[in-house]
């Protein structure tokens, strides 16, 4: 072991060290998935090829633990490592694995300068980052923070297999960290190596061969055969109480599909860029296939909508569902990044959470940075988007990230006084496409023969995104007679006549003068047959449905509340659905947008009358809800109209 000493000019502590990464605004295992996930992107051998990356989490054998406790760290620093190994209870270990990449090439001491990568000493020697390497993701030194930070005793354990001077190289080394402390009356920082003893530098990694068999013993064997990559072991692993190695090892995978999901998808006939995979106790943990999940598919959808506009492939575009557009910033003028968003059915969403609305924000190399709230839809559907920096501008973006990578903090990016700032600019203007959006006040409807009491559904018919309710004609007729109805009108005073036609004129029904068919004379001493009851029933229609999900799919529910009591031998009450049109005038349903009644369902009683009809007496419950199927592309409105019972 090689502790490290305070030099006569000063030098940084172990607590420091690990305390680099900052804050964060995210779960503590969520940050370290997306660090050392974006460190494997950025090492990638070829930058038009692909990594593997996984994780794998299991408890020490006996034989891994005792070649760990009794070999490679059989010297100890005061502190948390000590006491877990001398205690003889094998230990619990996450390990961290990428391949497809360069693997921690370059020299192995940090005072050497080389022309090529310096992935080595900037992993296990140095602190913080060198600017000369640019802002593509993983390049924060300070990220290396995660590893010792997701240790309960702050020791990893890393081996990699890369390329010097043209052939392969293997090395292993072993880095903890602990609070300074005085030993012998000198000062040390905390920081530990294991390795190959070394007079200048302390301790030297493993290489060649021993390394291998080194790694074997310990079980890191993900990287086969002659494959260059990381191999890194954490352990101990930080848990809390009620958190177990599983529970972290899921929270990784979820973490992994959620922010990296621009690599896991891929074109029709292409290989995804990033292949994962994720095991606990030698079991696989699986995680949610970005395309085909609920919640991340339409973000992938709107990524490649974002990708046809920014390779040139596209235009912007507004036409149901989506809405393609760039963000464009001025003085100077110049395009920011674009932007692709749509609306849709919160089907998925709890029944008393709000609907979300976020834009994931993105730029090179294209993993998510965070998932930004913007303003909620004024219909109460979800909102789901996109946004991904021009490339051009990518070095503001990415100089606008803290350490972990998770938001975009514009004062970061602030170059040069006054200047206008592309980040802040493009963050405003996104926020301002959803913060702009106003409810069109809903348009009345008009009473006619053909179309009375009808529901509106959309508040902007000329989106009709998902028929979420939005803007409606409040004016629900109240119960009672209204003289000279019209067919199909909120109340009725008859229910004889075709079409639920209001009284003719004398009280008898037939729409007014229509002639009856003839009936035989009365025999003399005959009593009359008895003259059937006219019913009478007055309609309430709701005007605010409820969308519900059903075997059929999505469902519209909409309450009727019904005054039968003077309903007499009967009256037929009978449903119409009618599909609301960019001109207001809602039109029976074609075949084009199918849309059935699925029955009237009673919400005072278990009862329910299948099909568009009901036949209601005094007796009939006077609450039912109207069950409609609804299509994913059009406003559904009803129509009730009524019959008199024929016999």
């Amino acid at each position: 072991m090689f502790a490290e000493r305070f030099a006569p000019h000063g030098s940084i502590d172990g607590h420091s060290v690990s305390q680099t990464l900052g804050t964060f605004s995210m779960d503590f295992w969520q940050v370290f998935l997306r660090e050392t996930l974006q460190n494997s992107w950025d090492a990638r051998e070829d930058p038009a090829g692909g990594v593997r990356f996984s994780i794998d989490a299991w408890r020490l054998k006996a034989a891994q633990f005792d070649a760990l406790a009794n070999g490679l760290l059989r010297e100890r620093p005061p502190g948390a490592l000590g006491g877990l190994l001398e205690a003889g209870d094998p230990i619990e270990v996450l390990t961290v694995t990428d391949s497809g990449t360069h693997g921690l090439g370059g020299p192995t001491r940090a005072d050497r300068s080389s022309p090529d990568r310096r992935d080595f000493v900037d992993l296990v020697r140095n602190i913080g980052r060198d600017p000369a390497k640019g802002f593509a993701a993983g390049t924060y030194g300070y990220g290396k923070a995660v590893l010792f930070r997701a240790s309960a005793c702050a020791t990893v354990v890393i081996f990699t297999r890369t390329i010097v001077r043209g052939r392969p190289t293997s090395r292993l080394i072993a880095m903890a960290l602990t609070g300074p402390y005085d030993l012998d009356g000198l000062r040390h920082t905390g920081r530990h190596w294991w390795g190959r003893p070394d007079r200048e530098v302390g301790a030297e990694p493993l290489i060649g061969q021993v390394a291998e068999e080194f790694a074997e013993l310990l079980g890191m064997r993900r990287l086969t055969g002659d494959r260059t990559g990381t191999s890194i072991m954490v352990l101990a692993p930080r848990l809390d109480e009620d958190t177990g190695l599983r529970d972290v090892v899921e929270t990784l995978a979820q973490t992994a599909a959620d922010y990296a999901w621009p690599h896991l998808t891929a074109a029709p006939g292409a290989r995804p860029a990033l292949r994962v995979a994720f095991t606990c106790g030698g079991r696989a943990v699986p995680y949610p296939e970005p395309s085909s999940d609920d919640h991340l598919g339409p973000f992938v959808e709107a990524y490649h909508h974002c990708l046809r506009l920014l390779e040139g492939d596209g235009v912007p575009v507004q036409r149901w569902p989506w809405n393609i557009q760039e963000i464009n910033g001025s003085r100077p003028q110049q395009r920011l990044g674009v932007l692709a968003w749509r609306t849709r059915l919160a089907g998925a969403v709890g029944a008393h959470e709000r609907p979300p609305a976020e834009v994931a924000l993105m730029r090179d190399p294209r993993l998510v940075v965070e998932y930004h709230p913007v303003a909620p839809d004024p219909s109460g559907q979800v909102i789901t988007g996109v946004f991904v920096a021009d490339p051009r501008l990518n070095d503001f973006f990415a100089a606008a990230e803290p350490p972990t990578h998770d938001r975009w903090q514009p004062g970061r990016a602030q170059r040069e006084r006054y200047a206008r700032n592309p980040v802040s600019q493009a963050i405003n203007r996104l926020e301002g496409v959803f913060r702009d959006r106003r409810v069109v006040d809903p348009v009345d409807v008009t009473q006619t023969t053909d179309q009375v009491g009808v529901t509106r559904l959309a508040s902007l018919l000329g989106t009709l995104l998902d028929t979420q309710p939005g803007g409606t004609d409040t004016r629900i007729p109240e119960p009672g007679p209204t003289a000279g109805a019209a067919p199909g009108a909120g109340t009725w005073t008859d229910g004889g006549g075709q079409g639920g036609a209001a009284t003719a004129a004398g009280g008898e029904p037939g729409g007014g003068g229509t002639s009856q068919p003839p009936t035989e004379p009365r025999r003399p001493g005959t009593p009359p047959p008895p003259r059937p009851r006219r019913g009478t029933v007055t309609v309430r229609l709701h005007t605010r449905p409820r969308l519900t999900m059903t075997d059929r799919g999505v469902c519209a529910d909409f309450p009727v509340d019904l005054d039968n009591r003077s309903a007499g031998d009967g009256v037929v009450l009978i449903a119409e659905p009618l599909v609301a049109v960019a001109d207001g005038h809602p039109e029976r349903p074609d075949g084009d947008v199918p849309v059935t009644v699925v029955g009237w369902h009673s919400r005072t009683e278990d009862s329910v009358h299948e099909g568009e009809c009901l036949t209601v007496t005094p007796g009939t419950a006077g609450a039912w809800n109207v069950r409609v199927t609804q299509p994913a592309d059009a406003a559904v409105t009803l129509v009730v109209r009524q019959e008199a019972v024929t016999t």
